[in-house]
């Protein structure tokens, strides 16, 4: 029986969320205060985490990074909060998904199935990082390289051709499709370029080969 952490405030958004699970084989645990669900985390192992962002002691991203160092449950925020930017801050704080409210005890239940079934095909690398391609998100030890559709894409295609030297015509086509000039190629490689070199060690990191193109580099 799949056992989940509820954490929210609201005692009738945490009844109407127990009952609803509870009724669809789930094992639920309820906390109502930052400082109950750290305690929760901490004593028990769960399988899912929903967590609303705000709450009196602590707020939700506070709370998700303080989980992340000692669990990687997937934690799921259910916030009434639903502009991009606190989706982007709750992804980039931890978080595997972002639901806003009002929204469907159907739903819910169908993205809590759904982040528990994304772990159990999950594959980690020895090498301590994995790909979430849904929210193109890097995620490492704790930390997680967030990347726009075209820097992932291009990451993408480098990540899955270690070694092969791309010519700037060879990623315009297959990055862009052709539709756009090559000058844009050095200026996105830039880009992934910073946003990859903290974790180079782990991930790799893309080489210039000059009058050639470029070539990715896995770690050692």
């Amino acid at each position: 029986m799949p056992d989940i952490l509820l954490i929210d405030d609201n005692e009738e958004i945490l009844n109407a969320n127990r009952e609803y699970l509870t009724a669809q084989g789930f094992s639920v645990t309820c906390a109502d205060t930052g400082i109950k669900a750290l305690t929760c985390l901490h004593n028990r192992q769960f399988d899912c985490v929903v967590l609303d962002i705000l709450l009196p002691d602590l707020d939700g991203f506070s709370i998700c990074k303080a989980a992340r160092t000692i669990t990687d449950t997937p934690i799921l925020f259910l916030s009434c909060l639903d502009e991009p930017e606190n989706k982007v801050r709750g992804l980039m704080s931890g978080a595997d998904d972002y639901m806003a409210k009002p929204y469907s005890l159907k739903e819910l239940a169908a993205r809590i199935q759904t982040l528990m079934r994304r772990v159990d095909k999950k594959e980690t690398p020895q090498n301590g990082f994995y790909i979430d391609r849904e929210n193109k998100i890097v995620h490492l030890s704790g930390k997680y390289i967030l990347l726009s559709t075209k820097e992932f894409n291009l990451f993408m295609m480098f990540h899955e051709n270690p070694n092969k030297v791309f010519s700037k015509q060879d990623i315009l086509d297959k990055v862009w499709h052709g539709n756009a000039e090559i000058g844009v190629v050095p200026v996105w490689i830039l880009k992934l370029r910073r946003k990859l070199e903290f974790a180079e060690d782990i991930i790799g990191h893309i080489e210039s080969r000059y009058g050639n193109g470029y070539c990715f580099i896995p770690p050692e």
